[in-house]
């Protein structure tokens, strides 16, 4: 890879793509990697109001408008962050560790999840994972509110083994039954005047017994059978998968694997170590890596308004998220969104077409988006969207093509999908 090239395909992947003063700034990718894992951005949380009523038709209002509060909130975060490493991490996590504002209703709930996501993104991921599993957004999605002594709830366990630690063939029924026992005891606190919760451990409804779990015996309490998921060798083996697969490429070779793995196991379980370990990879910058991927909706719409200075109103941006199929903490499953391929729909991509048109348009023309298109010139566009390169068939395409007209015939092209 040229310089132009490499530096493009470092900020496609680690972030949400490059503005031209990134893109054309002389620090390094292994510096800016450096500072990122290690700066924990200085966040203000959106105080939501609480609800403090009963009267059923205010707290519906109530929670309309703390979603749009908090979209709008996290729509900026990803929009304008100074840390975008730390930002498309967020995004990995929400995506690894799934609740939904369908299911768990209140925003407070969410705002305390996001914060949670946010403080150990990169560290230690057994705190991480004691930080979602305890988390009353996180309680609420998957039943654990329900799990109680004498009436086990499974959901948790079983999706906390599938999906966010050990994976599939890896654990049996039975492990399955002993963990949620393990688990019991494990609720909140609902505060209903403010529309809030906090996590409580209820002894009472704990069973305290002993329990055979993943060939461990024990009284298990819900702290040790976190300890237990995140010490397990299976466990770095699928955060490994997630990671390179998020920032680098699906399918990865067992070598890749058995790096971030080594990171895992030599470094007390730290996610930041497995990233230095990825971006210092060779097979990063190969040609397989090089836009390999689909982006998706979140990533092609905020990425395009990030790269060009668009300014967006939040309220059409949240609309074109939800035309393309994709909004923020409100997946269709448990297990997250659809990879890459599931985004190659006639529907998405005709909405991303007809983004790229209304995304470069003028703010004055009221369809909630505005682009300075005179800021750049056809060589920025060109570097910022193509790395440089322009083939013969957008060539064609672009001839008389204004400014506008032309940004818009980028972010359209099969290239700019790509990260």
């Amino acid at each position: 890879m040229d310089t132009l090239t490499k530096t493009a395909h470092f900020w496609r992947k680690a972030s949400f793509g490059a503005t031209l003063s990134e893109l054309n700034s002389p620090t390094p990718p292994a510096v800016l990697v450096r500072t990122w894992l290690n700066d924990r951005p200085a966040i203000v949380f959106p105080q939501l109001n609480p609800i403090n009523t009963t009267d059923r038709r205010q707290v519906v209002r109530m929670l309309a408008q703390h979603r749009r509060e908090f979209g709008k909130w996290l729509l900026e975060q990803m929009i304008r962050a100074k840390n975008p490493l730390h930002e498309k991490m967020v995004n990995l996590w929400r995506d690894h560790f799934v609740v939904t504002v369908s299911k768990v209703r209140f925003s407070l709930l969410l705002v305390d999840y996001e914060q949670r996501l946010r403080q150990y993104a990169f560290g230690d991921f057994q705190e991480l994972l004691w930080q979602v599993t305890s988390s009353p957004a996180m309680l609420v999605y998957l039943d654990n509110v329900q799990n109680r002594r004498g009436n086990i709830n499974e959901n948790f366990s079983r999706e906390v083994m599938e999906l966010f630690t050990i994976g599939r063939g890896n654990y049996t029924e039975k492990d399955i039954q002993e963990g949620a026992r393990a688990l019991t005891g494990l609720m909140i606190r609902r505060d209903r005047q403010r529309g809030s919760a906090t996590a409580e451990f209820i002894a009472r409804r704990h069973d305290p017994s002993e329990k055979v779990f993943l060939g461990k015996r024990g009284n298990f309490t819900p702290e040790n059978m976190i300890e237990i998921l995140a010490n397990h060798p299976a466990t770095p083996k699928l955060l490994a998968g997630k990671l390179w697969k998020t920032f680098a490429y699906g399918n990865p070779e067992p070598k890749v694997i058995e790096r971030l793995v080594a990171a895992y196991r030599n470094n007390q379980r730290s996610i930041k170590a497995m990233m230095e370990v990825l971006f210092n990879s060779p097979e990063f910058y190969s040609a397989k890596s090089y836009r390999s991927q689909l982006k998706t909706p979140i990533y092609f719409m905020l990425g395009s308004i990030r790269q060009l200075g668009i300014r967006a109103q939040p309220e059409r941006i949240v609309a074109a998220l939800r035309t393309m199929g994709q909004t923020i903490y409100n997946p269709p499953t448990v297990k997250g969104w659809a990879d890459d391929s599931g985004w190659y729909t006639a529907p998405s991509l005709l909405a991303r077409f007809n983004l790229a048109q209304a995304m470069t348009g003028e703010y004055e023309d009221d369809n909630g988006f505005g682009f300075e298109g005179d800021r750049y010139s056809r060589s920025d566009l060109v570097n910022l969207l193509m790395d440089g390169k322009l083939d013969k068939t957008l060539q064609q395409a672009s001839q008389g093509l204004n400014h506008r007209e032309f940004a818009a015939l980028l972010l359209a092209s099969p290239t700019h999908q790509l990260v």
